[in-house]
Formats: C-alpha cells, sequence, structure tokens
C-alpha cells in the first residue's frame, strides 16, 4: 500500500537527505510535507493527515515529544528519527517505537517502513471487520461503503457520493467535495450494492445519487444536470422507467 509520510527535522540537509532515501529505497512511500518546527508540523499533520510521521527529537523550542502532547488524537504512525544518548533508545524501545539513528541506515530504514507497513495494512483490515461486524449486527440500511482502490480502501458515507461512471472493469465515483476515485467493481457491482439507497441507473455508463440531481433537462433527449454540474445522459430505452423511479425519489 502507498503511505503517505511528513519528515520533521528542522535541518534541511536531514530533511532533504532523508527525502532522498525514501524516495529511491521505499518507493511505497510518499512524502507529501516537510516542517521544519513542531508549530508548523502541528498544523501540516492537521491539514494533510498522513499514515507516517518521521519526527525529529532534538530540535530548538519543542522537542519531537511535544508534538505527540499537542495532538489530541495521534491516527498516524510514528518512525522517531533521533541521535539520542543509549538511555533515551532503550526507553523508544521498550515502548516498541520504531526508531532510526543519525546519520541513517538505509537497511534499518527500509525494516521501520516495512514494519509500519504492516501495522497500516491490519488496522486496515480491522477497519474492514469492524464495518462488516456492524452491517451484520444492523438490520437497517449501512450509512457507508468500503470503496476499494489498488493501494488502499476507503471508507465513505453513502449520501456524499454524487455519481458513479463505468470504466470497463472500474468504476469512477465522484464525491461531493470533488473528488474522484477509481475503485476495482464495475458499475453493475455498485450498482447492486447501492439500488436501495436512491441511486439511478441512467445510462449504461452512468450510476446516480437521486438526492443530488439539480434538474432534468428534456431537450437533446433528454438528460440530467447533477449538483456538481455534470451532464448525465438519459438511455433512450429506459428513458419512461427511469423517469417514473426519477418521479419517486424527488418531486420530479
Amino acid at each position: 500500500m502507498s503511505i503517505r509520510a511528513i519528515i520533521v527535522d528542522d535541518e534541511l540537509n536531514n530533511r532533504e537527505n532523508l527525502n532522498s532515501l525514501l524516495s529511491e529505497y521505499c518507493k511505497n512511500v510518499e512524502v507529501v510535507g516537510m516542517a521544519n518546527s513542531v508549530d508548523s508540523a502541528f498544523k501540516m499533520i492537521k491539514s494533510l493527515e498522513p499514515d507516517l510521521v518521521f519526527l525529529d527529537i532534538k530540535m530548538p523550542e519543542k522537542d519531537g515529544f511535544k508534538l505527540l502532547e499537542e495532538i489530541n488524537e495521534i491516527t498516524f504512525e510514528v518512525i522517531i528519527v533521533t541521535a539520542f544518548n543509549e538511555f533515551a533508545i532503550q526507553a523508544i524501545k521498550f515502548c516498541a517505537i520504531d526508531y532510526l539513528l543519525k546519520p541513517i541506515n538505509i537497511i534499518e530504514l527500509t525494516n521501520a517502513v516495512e514494519s509500519v507497513s504492516r501495522r497500516l495494512n491490519q488496522k486496515q483490515e480491522n477497519e474492514r471487520l469492524k464495518h462488516l461486524i456492524s452491517h451484520l449486527n444492523n438490520k437497517s440500511l449501512p450509512t457507508r461503503i468500503g470503496l476499494a482502490s489498488l493501494n488502499q480502501v476507503d471508507f465513505v458515507e453513502i449520501k456524499r457520493i454524487i455519481r458513479c461512471e463505468a470504466d470497463n472493469n472500474y468504476t469512477h465515483v465522484y464525491l461531493d467535495n470533488r473528488k474522484k476515485m477509481t475503485i476495482s467493481k464495475t458499475l453493475k457491482d455498485i450498482e447492486d450494492l447501492l439500488k436501495d439507497h436512491g441511486f439511478i441507473r441512467l445510462h449504461q455508463s452512468h450510476l446516480v445519487n437521486s438526492a443530488h440531481i439539480q434538474s432534468y433537462q428534456k431537450n437533446d433527449g433528454g438528460y440530467i444536470r447533477m449538483i456538481d454540474d455534470s451532464i448525465i445522459p438519459i438511455s433512450r430505452t429506459r428513458k419512461n422507467e427511469i423517469l417514473a423511479l426519477i418521479r419517486n425519489y424527488t418531486s420530479l
């Protein structure tokens, strides 16, 4: 799986060196940001929501541990990067935290990243199981769906999906925040999952959420405009059936 990471170190050379090593030896790590202080790292973590933080400890004004204290809920993995003395290293080992000693050893770096990758995969599997158990125990319709892409599964609220578009054996899913996700399921698979949630198959290649229909245009054979201003054609062979379905969910 792809790991989105942030590097926190007050020294530019250290940040650039680690970034270069990750680029060359840890292809599954994408460095999405680099911070030179605890305060800038705090803001970056809040905005970018990384999977992993490479955290230097000895920094001016506030050390790396202060960053961990200031974050209310730590949802990311941490690899400590340090030149600390042996006593501090023993404490880090005792708490089973991944760490790297400066100067960074390539083998130790790849081992630490692999360890993080395993934990992230386990978290993802645990999240899938929790959703499965929740769906089994809840007799009402689920409110969230797991969308599996190449490297991860994202759980999104169904009501946030505006529309889905077929692309051979893949499907593009468009959300209300303008985000586009590509998942490894056919549109028919998605239709089967969402048909009881007000989703309508307008066309061979298009499935739409009726709650996000903006207007029905009668000209040009008839088409639907969604709230994201996308234009969706209506299948001529199913036009009357589809319009009847739309009326069930809207005031058309």
